[in-house]
């Protein structure tokens, strides 16, 4: 059981070192607009889903106790290394739609959180209506990404560095919570099927 729970532990972190890194180079985006026309924006950009792919298939096949909070982490964590190899192996065509990527990651990213605070509630978690409101308020800021793409309300890039820091912040404050969980009563192990 140790060793299982190292794991989850390594996870854990991970996932929110990754989480913290999405909201940097969001933040890195709005001091830095210009970033967006420099080259390096694919490398920072292709390090970042490379990572946060990799922390989510890490998390995934951790067996977390509730597997609640990397239950969709294949799904996602797939998708980030794809979106990584995109922008890296084809850059022309990846930069010129990487807000649309962006968005369509973060919206993805919060309707599957969104998911995971309606398991919590099921769960009987306290916290489930802030993470049902933050998901909402997460799915709120990719939306505002497309808005600002064809409307022009803000700058492009600071609607996407505002949809990537909402989205590391959600992810920080998910993975806390719902991994620090353990199932401590033997009613709430057998009811849910968990081996303690």
């Amino acid at each position: 059981m140790k060793r299982k729970f190292g794991v989850v532990t390594g996870a854990k972190i991970i996932n929110m070192i990754s989480a913290g890194l999405m909201f940097v180079c969001g933040l890195l985006l709005m001091l830095l607009p210009d970033l967006e026309t420099l080259p390096a924006q694919r490398l920072l950009f292709g390090l970042l889903f490379a990572l946060t792919g990799g922390a989510k298939l890490f998390g995934y096949f951790s067996n977390d106790l509730y597997r609640l909070a990397f239950q969709f982490d294949l799904a996602i964590g797939i998708f980030c290394e794809l979106l990584s190899l995109l922008i890296v192996f084809m850059p022309e065509s990846a930069v010129d739609h990487l807000p649309s990527l962006l968005a369509f990651y973060v919206v993805l990213d919060s309707l599957l959180k969104l998911q995971i605070s309606l398991d919590a509630k099921r769960f009987g978690m306290k916290k489930w209506p802030i993470m049902l409101l933050s998901s909402l308020l997460l799915c709120a800021a990719g939306a505002f990404t497309y808005v600002a793409e064809f409307k022009e309300i803000i700058r492009l890039v600071s609607a996407v560095g505002i949809a990537l820091m909402a989205d590391g912040l959600e992810n920080v404050f998910i993975t806390a919570y719902t991994v620090r969980i353990r199932a401590r009563k033997k009613k709430l192990s057998e009811h849910f099927g968990i081996e303690e």
